[in-house]
C-alpha cells in the first residue's frame, strides 16, 4: 500500500448550492439526514489507506471545523497520522485570486516537508465511492504526469451542468472544458488528480507564474499547458454525483431514497464516517404515516412524511404532511402544515404559512431558522 498525501479541495467559483450555502460552505451541508458532504471524500480517504490529509477550505469555515474537528471520528491513525484544515491567512477582498493554486502556494512547505511521495486532489462536494490506491498504482503503471479520474456518463443532458468534461485520445486527455448539457454521452471529470509531490509543487509556481487568479483546474484546461502535461485518464464505473446546485442537492439525497441506489454507495466494506451525537432514537406516534423515507435520530414524528428525508430533530405536527422534500436538522412542520418537492433549512418553521410547495423545475426552499 502506497503512503499517499491526501488533499481535499473546494469547490470552484461556478458552484453555488442557492440559499444552502449562503450560510454555511458547501462540504459542511447536510446530507442524507446525518452526513455531511464532505464526509464521503474524506471516508474515502480514510478507507484507501491515507492517514495525512489536508482540507482547503475557502469560507464559512466554522460549520465545517466544527464537524471535522480533530478527525478522530474519521478513524484517522491518532498517533501517525493528521488531518489539517488550511484556509488563508491573507486579506484577500477579491475573490478574484481565492484559488486553490493560492492557497497551495501559501502552504507549499507542508507539501515540501510531507513525507509521502504522491498526492490524491479530490473535490469535497463529489459524491462517489473510490479506492485511491487504485488510481495511484495506474498512475505510476503509465508514467502520467498527472492522472485524473473520470466517469464516463449518459444522462449528461440533464445532470451535471457546469461539471468540467475530457476529450479523451487513447486514454490521454486532450481537451477540458465545461459541460453544457448539449449532448447525454460525455466523460465527467471528479476533479481527482493524482501526481508526484515534486510535479505539483512545480505545477503551483507555473500556474501562480502565469495567473495569479489560475485555479488548478483552468491553468489545467489552457490548451497550452495541456498539450506539454501527459494527462491520463482512470476510469471510474461506481455511484458519482456532483453537488453544484440547489436541485443536484436536493435530487441526489432524493434518488438515494431508493435502496437500489444506495447500494451503488453504500457498502459494509467501504464504511462512510461521520460526526455523531448523542441523540435518542426517532418517535414515531400512533397517527404517524410514513413511507419511503430517511428518518435521522432525534425526530418526532406526529403526521404524514412520504419519499423523504429528516435531519436530526425534526418534528413533524400532527396534520402536517410532507412529501418528496428535504427537511434539515432541527426544522419544525408545523400543524396541518403541507410540505411538497421542497429543501426545508436547519431550525426553520413552517407555521404561520401553511403551504410550502415547489416543483420538480423549481424546488422550494426556506431559508436557515425562518419562521413561515
Amino acid at each position: 500500500m502506497r503512503d499517499i498525501l491526501g488533499i481535499v479541495n473546494f469547490e470552484n467559483e461556478k458552484v453555488r448550492v442557492e440559499g444552502l450555502s449562503n450560510f454555511r460552505s458547501i462540504p459542511a451541508i447536510s446530507f442524507l439526514g446525518r452526513y455531511r458532504v464532505i464526509d464521503f471524500v474524506l471516508s474515502n480517504m480514510v478507507n484507501s489507506g491515507i492517514d495525512h490529509i489536508k482540507v482547503l477550505v475557502k469560507d464559512k469555515p466554522r460549520s465545517l471545523i466544527e464537524h471535522i474537528g480533530i478527525g478522530s471520528h474519521y478513524n484517522i491513525n491518532s498517533k501517525s497520522g493528521s488531518l489539517q484544515i488550511l484556509y488563508t491567512d491573507k486579506d484577500i477582498t477579491n475573490k478574484l485570486y481565492f484559488t486553490d493554486v493560492n492557497l497551495l502556494n501559501q502552504y507549499s512547505s507542508y507539501i515540501k516537508n510531507s513525507n509521502q511521495d504522491y498526492v490524491v486532489i479530490a473535490p469535497s462536494y463529489m459524491i462517489c465511492q473510490i479506492n485511491y490506491q487504485d488510481v495511484v498504482e495506474q498512475h505510476i503503471k503509465t508514467g502520467a504526469d498527472i492522472t485524473c479520474v473520470y466517469k464516463q456518463i449518459n444522462d449528461g443532458h440533464k445532470r451535471f451542468v457546469g461539471c468540467e468534461e475530457f476529450d479523451i485520445v487513447n486514454n490521454r486527455i486532450k481537451v477540458i472544458k465545461v459541460s453544457h448539457g448539449s449532448t447525454s454521452v460525455k466523460n465527467i471529470s471528479l476533479e481527482t488528480y493524482v501526481m508526484h509531490k515534486d510535479f505539483l509543487l512545480d505545477l503551483i509556481d507555473e500556474a501562480s507564474h502565469q495567473s495569479a487568479a489560475y485555479s488548478l483546474t483552468s491553468f489545467l484546461s489552457n490548451n497550452d499547458n495541456i498539450s506539454f502535461i501527459n494527462m491520463q485518464g482512470y476510469k471510474y464505473e461506481g455511484y458519482l454525483a456532483c453537488i453544484n446546485s440547489l436541485e443536484e442537492y436536493y435530487q441526489t439525497n432524493i434518488d438515494l431514497i431508493n435502496y437500489e441506489k444506495a447500494k451503488e454507495l453504500f457498502s459494509r466494506d467501504w464504511p462512510v464516517y461521520t460526526k455523531t451525537n448523542d441523540s435518542p432514537p426517532a418517535h414515531y406516534t400512533s397517527k404517524a404515516e410514513v413511507k419511503n423515507c430517511m428518518v435521522a435520530n432525534g425526530c418526532v414524528v406526529q403526521g404524514k412524511i412520504e419519499n423523504c428525508i429528516l435531519g436530526r430533530a425534526v418534528k413533524i405536527k400532527k396534520g402536517a404532511v410532507v412529501k418528496n422534500s428535504v427537511v434539515l436538522p432541527n426544522a419544525i412542520i408545523g400543524e396541518g402544515a403541507v410540505v411538497e418537492n421542497a429543501v426545508i433549512d436547519k431550525g426553520a418553521k413552517i407555521i404561520v404559512n401553511k403551504e410550502i410547495i415547489g416543483d420538480e423545475k423549481q424546488i422550494a426552499y426556506v431559508r436557515r431558522g425562518d419562521t413561515i
